[in-house]
């Protein structure tokens, strides 16, 4: 493969401006390209360009596109989210990459909204490059480009890349009153283009792929039907590398210990707050009450704390002299323009309330700020960086409230974005202290600089996995400074779902990376009458997920256990159920699939879960029967591995309030991975339940199921219902 020309004067552009390319991102490049080429007979085959939420996928195409003008490619066709925002995000973006050969007449970049009469000079002359948001006008006109306007650019070599692939461009719906498929409107049309061109390549790239995965590598045609189904399943991946300033899922949902920042990162939310936050109701939050309301006590932690995070990090440059950063923060609860006014109005009585509180020297301003002090300076120092002088830092705080440093705008249509973007098509930051309350406009692509805090609210259960995890606006390049005052709030449910998606999300790219199995994970869902068969919908639209890498866990938390009467009832079942030779013996022995799940469903009546804290017990015991019968190899099918001690005595909660997440110890979950054979593990701690740890004075079995060490990542689902999510082409 010829590599020169323009990728090596993007690279040696790129390092003039400070940010050198790097070997990964080089060879992820030039393995792109290549797989694109040698698909050159099957080219209706995409490939697929796999990165993490704000993980330099665009850098990442960008190289690409230019590597594949010094490899024979001609034009190049890149596909944006339909909103006028991201298209001109994107078109910003690529002028400016390519700002040198823009300058050397090589190369034309056009919005297919704004593109002149072409002329032979331009075409023949010049790489061209159109970029279109996948909305149907736009789509129509780039069709119209090919096929009418100008013929000729269809014999060219043109490279399509589809940026956020599984937004738009696959959807598939039953015709009413028929059994007949039919397409949404812009998969037909980037169908018709990929047909329209003698040669085409496309490039997906997304970090959501789930949707695309599950697609069948041909799709059955219909007698009499006079269109065919372009294939959309990717015939390649190539894996974006994750840059080591990166702060994505393992940060905010991996298991961290009290001396690392990260442990800070959430802080709950109650269900009755985001309720009160959805809609107005004066009955519920007062005006009078911005600084005391138990309705807004998280909304108004996160404020008051990010505003001091913001503060300590410029004192911190400060002292470092660098120059002191801008910062924002997101709060994201709701779809609905009614309720981002809703919010809007609650933010400021709670700023105008601090500031209000400042002027007088009233002594509830001094309280609210120094308990964020105080949150904040466990995990700044965790990470070992210094605190400001407290003083200096409750002074900075006031000024930012009183001097009207705090700034809240409403994003929640292209007009409003448009009107707020700065010169690089990302949210402008108009003050060291600035709070975005929006909805969907802040789900894909539009970049929040510096962002210190968010606060979410919406209901991810309820939605497609792949939408969820676009709302994930706190991952990106951050400086661990910055991670060291990050907070994310939302619900205990919140979390443990989103926390879940991220299990899911990072067993897709373990199997990539370990090449485990062909679609990179086992897709199982559970119903009613066949509790574990495969799954494979045009997209995932999960009401509860449980995923599971290898040696993985499924552990029930945040509950406190039943009366004594119900777990002396309930430990005599369990104790018939339990072979003797396995209880306190240090190691595990096997059992029959069918005795795992029934100690399993005979320890769960022990528990009561709080408030946003679920364990899914089906999806656990579909786990155990999918591994032990489906997954395992042939010779020890039907068998589940069961450890069993007792004498255990963990606290209900953790140092710091949390609830024990981990009753197994790191050693015995070590001791799992060296099991012969790839069969799950269901662990029994048997806790003595002492009144004194927190519990309520009666021994009970904690239960953890362990996915085998030499299995594929998988997903169990307990049910699937169509998504509250709008219709991706409506959105505009």
């Amino acid at each position: 493969m010829a590599m020169g020309g323009f990728y090596d004067r993007l690279k040696a552009s790129r390092a003039d401006g400070g940010s050198p390319e790097g070997e990964e991102l080089e060879t992820c490049v030039e393995n792109t390209v290549a797989a694109l080429l040698s698909s050159e007979t099957d080219a209706r085959r995409p490939g697929m360009l796999l990165g993490k939420i704000q993980s330099g996928k665009t850098r990442a195409f960008l190289g690409i596109i230019a590597s594949a003008f010094d490899n024979g490619f001609d034009v190049a066709v890149v596909l944006t989210k339909g909103t006028k925002t991201l298209a001109q995000q994107t078109v910003n973006r690529i002028s400016k990459e390519y700002r040198v050969f823009r300058e050397a007449e090589e190369l034309a970049v056009f919005d297919i909204m704004n593109v002149p009469n072409l002329t032979d000079w331009e075409i023949d002359g010049h790489k061209l490059i159109f970029v279109a948001k996948k909305e149907t006008n736009n789509m129509r006109r780039l069709v119209r480009l090919f096929a009418e306007t100008h013929t000729r650019l269809r014999s060219k070599r043109v490279l399509i890349v589809d940026d956020e692939a599984d937004f738009a461009s696959i959807r598939f719906t039953k015709k009413k009153g028929s059994n007949d498929i039919e397409q949404g409107r812009i998969a037909d049309r980037i169908d018709e283009l990929r047909r329209e061109l003698s040669n085409p390549a496309v490039l997906q790239v997304t970090a959501t792929p789930y949707s695309l995965y599950l697609q069948p590598d041909e799709y059955e045609t219909t007698p009499g039907q006079n269109f065919t189904f372009e294939p959309k399943r990717p015939a390649f991946t190539q894996l974006v590398p994750i840059h080591g300033g990166y702060v994505g899922g393992d940060e905010y949902f991996g298991e961290h210990e009290e001396d690392a920042p990260e442990f800070y990162l959430w802080h709950p939310v109650s269900d009755d707050e985001l309720t009160a936050l959805k809609k107005e109701d004066r009955r519920r939050v007062r005006a009078d009450e911005a600084l005391c309301s138990p309705r807004t006590a998280a909304l108004r932690h996160a404020l008051v704390t990010f505003v001091t995070a913001a503060a300590i990090r410029r004192l911190q440059q400060k002292t470092d002299g660098s120059p002191p950063k801008r910062y924002s923060m997101i709060v994201h609860v709701e779809t609905a323009r009614a309720s981002h006014a809703w919010q809007h109005t609650v933010t400021k009585e709670i700023v105008n309330g601090m500031a209000a509180a400042a002027r007088a020297n009233d002594p509830v301003f001094d309280e609210i700020v120094q308990r964020s002090i105080d949150d904040l300076a466990r995990s700044v120092s965790a990470g070992g960086y210094s605190m400001p002088e407290r003083a200096d830092l409750i002074s900075d705080v006031r000024d930012a409230f009183v001097k009207g440093g705090v700034v809240t705008e409403r994003v929640n249509s292209d007009n409003d974005v448009q009107a707020l973007l700065d010169e690089n098509a990302e949210l402008r930051l108009r003050t060291p202290f600035n709070v975005f309350i929006g909805g969907q406009i802040l789900d894909r692509g539009i970049t929040v600089p510096n962002l210190l805090g968010f606060f979410y609210g919406r209901s991810p259960k309820k939605m497609q996995q792949d939408t969820v995890l676009q709302h994930a606006r706190m991952y990106g390049a951050r400086p661990r400074p910055d991670l060291a005052v990050s907070r994310f709030y939302t619900t205990p449910s919140n979390f443990g779902t989103l926390k879940r998606i991220h299990e899911f999300d990072a067993a897709l790219r373990h199997a990539f990376l370990t090449g485990a199995h062909d679609r990179g994970v086992a897709f199982v869902m559970k119903d009613d009458s066949n509790r574990v068969v495969p799954c494979a919908p045009s997209k995932i639209l999960v009401s509860n997920i449980v995923a599971l890498r290898p040696n993985g866990a499924l552990v029930p938390f945040g509950f406190q256990t039943k009366a004594k009467t119900d777990l002396t009832r309930i430990a005599a079942t369990v104790t018939k159920l339990v072979p003797s030779d396995a209880v306190d013996t240090h190691a595990p022995i096997q059992i029959t699939c069918e005795q795992a799940v029934a100690i399993l469903s005979a320890i769960e009546p022990s528990f009561n879960f709080e408030d946003g804290y679920l364990f899914d017990w089906e999806a656990a015991r579909a786990a155990i029967e999918y591994y032990s019968k489906v997954a395992s190899p042939p010779e020890t099918r039907g068998a589940c591995w069961l450890f069993a001690q007792t004498g255990r005595t963990i606290s209900r909660r953790r140092t710091g309030g949390r609830y024990s997440d981990a009753p197994l110890s790191y050693q015995e979950r070590a001791a799992f991975r060296s099991l012969p054979g790839s069969l799950p593990i269901l662990a029994l701690l048997q806790q003595e339940g002492r009144e004194e740890d927190g519990w309520r004075g009666s021994p009970f079995w904690w239960p953890v199921l362990v996915a085998p060490a030499r299995s594929v990542p998988s997903i169990f689902a307990t049910s699937v219902h169509e998504s509250d999510a709008p219709d991706e082409e409506d959105l505009d």
